[in-house]
């Protein structure tokens, strides 16, 4: 009854020795009671058993800082979709006159840009008619015609008897922009002078989208003076280096669409760069190194869980690139750690920015190899990266591996109390 007791790798040599031989009086300390030896030791086997879920739990945590890093890692590998390295921002040297926007792989160039004419949206301004004043048309259904954008729409409302101009001219607007025309239609009142008018709006800028309005049925266009232009059409006049062109629009593009300009008034010289966008640059690397040093800390603070292989694969990916990151303001900690000298880096973005590049994209860049490291971690199994030498437990004399932990230090445990206390008592005492 005794031997699984003294068999099992977690009692203690001074509980053995009492248990085997409690009647020696050699012993220079003073026997324990049995109950008491027992309650350590079951709370010693409480401790191992938990063991598990603790490398479990270190394991999953250990994935998501690995996922953290991988996904850290994109921004700063050339074939991925979001690379910071094809990130552009353009700049102008006149704001108020012309913005740009630039897309990811825009031409890194200097454009000199001129603005003579701004595309215009043509605009029909009514006749001011009396608001309140009986309408001059008689009771009936008009119908005109609208040509805008090379199509024809037929419009017809309807004037009732006693209508005012008010009525009649909202009417007719409404009309109007229920027919789905490219054109908008709205009355502006002066509640001062006591008029209101028909004001349309062509729904996009240039020659192409002029429209005209003519009566089919009645006089309903030349009465509120619907077909009045007060702002023609026009395109847009500007050039780009010296090259001149024109625009339906005030929306122009160069570069194969991967740069747009904004003309929004006319100015004689205005510089629009495309540079790399440093400052999303900067954040990816910033963004990298904390998940990386995340990586390194975690899996150091767990190391009797986790494989050391992790620390020497990630310090072993800085090593490839350490003269190359230390040149751009990345250095390493005694403990693996990285550490950021921002000036350094900013320099380095501002005037070699094909350093940064190679550090981090190129061959065995930092973030190609500390990225592959971390997905090949979030991608297998958890078991994978499990320390073997895992210690279940580390008191004094009795430490054991996690290969080894299994179900008889339950089963000891049972034994134990099945020897020491009453009978009746193990199961009230075990619970």
């Amino acid at each position: 009854m005794v031997s699984p007791v003294y068999s099992n790798y977690w009692y203690s040599e001074l509980l053995v020795n009492y248990l085997l031989s409690p009647g020696v009086s050699s012993y220079s300390y003073q026997p324990v009671l049995p109950i008491n030896a027992v309650e350590e030791i079951l709370l010693k086997n409480n401790w191992v058993q938990q063991q598990p879920s603790l490398v479990t739990n270190s394991l999953v945590s250990l994935n998501n800082y690995a996922r953290q890093l991988w996904e850290a890692s994109q921004p700063l590998q050339l074939g991925t979709t979001d690379n910071v390295f094809l990130k552009r921002v353009a700049t102008s040297s006149v704001p108020g006159a012309v913005t740009a926007q630039a897309q990811p792989g825009a031409t890194l160039a200097t454009y000199t840009v001129t603005v003579s004419q701004l595309a215009a949206a043509q605009q029909n301004l009514g006749t001011a008619l009396a608001s309140n004043a009986a309408a001059g048309l008689a009771a009936g259904t008009y119908t005109f015609s609208l040509q805008a954008g090379g199509k024809t729409y037929t419009i017809s409302f309807a004037v009732n008897s006693g209508d005012t101009n008010l009525t009649v001219l909202n009417s007719m607007a409404n009309a109007l922009n229920a027919a789905g025309a490219p054109v908008t239609a709205k009355v502006a009142t002066d509640t001062v002078a006591g008029t209101s008018r028909l004001v349309l709006t062509a729904s996009n800028t240039g020659t192409g989208n002029a429209f005209t309005l003519a009566d089919i049925t009645g006089n309903a266009v030349a009465y509120t003076g619907a077909n009045t232009v007060s702002v023609a059409a026009a395109n847009a006049s500007y050039t780009v280096n010296g090259i001149p062109y024109t625009s339906q629009s005030n929306t122009v593009y160069l570069d194969n669409l991967k740069l747009t300009l904004n003309l929004l008034a006319p100015v004689s010289s205005a510089t629009v760069t495309v540079a790399p966008d440093t400052q999303a640059i900067s954040t990816a690397v910033n963004n990298f190194v904390a998940a990386y040093n995340n990586l390194i800390t975690f899996t150091a603070q767990n190391s009797q869980y986790i494989s050391p292989q992790i620390v020497s694969s990630l310090k072993q990916a800085y090593s490839y690139q350490a003269a190359n990151l230390a040149a751009i303001g990345i250095t390493r900690n005694p403990d693996g750690t990285l550490v950021i000298n921002q000036s350094t880096l900013t320099n380095a973005l501002q005037s070699n920015l094909g350093a940064v590049e190679a550090a981090f994209s190129g061959v065995n860049g930092l973030a190609v190899t500390a990225g592959f490291e971390a997905q090949q971690i979030f991608t297998a199994p958890l078991t994978t990266f499990i320390n073997p030498f895992s210690l279940v437990s580390t008191t004094a004399g009795a430490a054991s591996y996690y290969p080894l932990y299994n179900w008889m230090g339950l089963s000891n445990a049972a034994s134990l109390w099945s020897v020491l206390l009453p009978p009746g008592s193990l199961f009230n005492q075990i619970v």
